[in-house]
């Protein structure tokens, strides 16, 4: 029932519902425009923690850029919940990914000259590589924040897969993979695959779980971990094939994951 007072007039009710519609439609959007600040403010810190730390001489360049590779996806996820529940709110979401998009396409094709930023993306210090691994990184973490958002763990599988799969299977590989190479791909060794598997799959665990208390979903654990697990694994194998040259694990990953979740979405009871 429409608020009445006898004092106020029909023009001056009006304005006051109309104020306090306004008002009720201000907060979502002024929620998702601080969650977006905060979420792009976040990455800027990250990346230049790792230009410190690397500028300092306590990491090395490739485990700076590997870093940055496994926190900067679940970092950004871990936001997703400051956004409101409207709609809408995913766009806001993706707004930050897309300033890292134009970052690498300006830097990818020349039109911005930063040899040291240059350098601290790239494997060789070649912006062209910027076009491949660092491009379909960040194109992933839009897919997943506008087709998953918080509607479904799919988008929160492939990044953990993605980032704390892929990016920890390449630490730790470099460091103990010596005297252990897979027998089909000898480039990656079994230390790196079972990092893959356990961390992705640990941290698929971890934001499942975040995301079903916090009620974006339902699920059933039990029948979701053995999925995570299968899934994990599934993901963990076609990361060790020798097709890295022509199918970056950046998409091939992620596309495992999203094509699997497809095929498991009747194990587990999502709403």
């Amino acid at each position: 029932m429409p608020y009445f007072n006898a004092g106020v007039t029909a023009k001056e009710q009006a304005a006051l519902q109309e104020a306090a519609a306004l008002q009720q439609l201000s907060y979502p959007l002024v929620r998702d425009c601080c969650a977006t600040v905060a979420a792009t403010a976040g990455a800027l810190v990250l990346v230049k923690l790792a230009e410190v730390l690397t500028y300092k001489g306590l990491i090395d360049q490739k485990l700076s850029r590997k870093l940055v590779h496994i926190l900067a996806g679940p970092g950004f996820a871990l936001c997703w919940p400051l956004f409101s529940s409207e709609p809408n709110a995913r766009f806001f979401a993706v707004i930050v990914p897309s300033i890292n998009l134009l970052r690498v396409l300006l830097l990818g094709f020349g039109i911005v000259e930063d040899d040291k930023t240059v350098r601290s993306m790239s494997r060789e210090g070649d912006r062209a590589e910027l076009l491949r691994g660092p491009l379909y990184y960040v194109l992933v973490l839009m897919a997943a924040t506008v087709v998953y958002w918080r509607d479904s763990p799919t988008g929160a599988l492939a990044m953990s897969l993605m980032c704390g799969g892929d990016g920890l299977a390449d630490v730790v590989g470099r460091r103990l993979g010596q005297g252990n190479p897979l027998p089909w791909n000898p480039a990656k060794s079994w230390a790196g695959s079972a990092a893959m598997l356990l961390g992705g799959s640990s941290m698929a665990v971890g934001f499942v779980a975040l995301f079903c208390s916090l009620g974006y979903f339902d699920c059933d654990m039990g029948a979701m971990a053995g999925c995570i697990a299968v899934i994990a694994l599934v993901s963990t194998i076609i990361e060790s094939l020798p097709v890295n040259k022509k199918l970056d694990d950046n998409l091939s990953v992620p596309g495992a994951v999203a094509l699997l979740s497809f095929l498991l979405r009747n194990v587990v009871v999502v709403a």
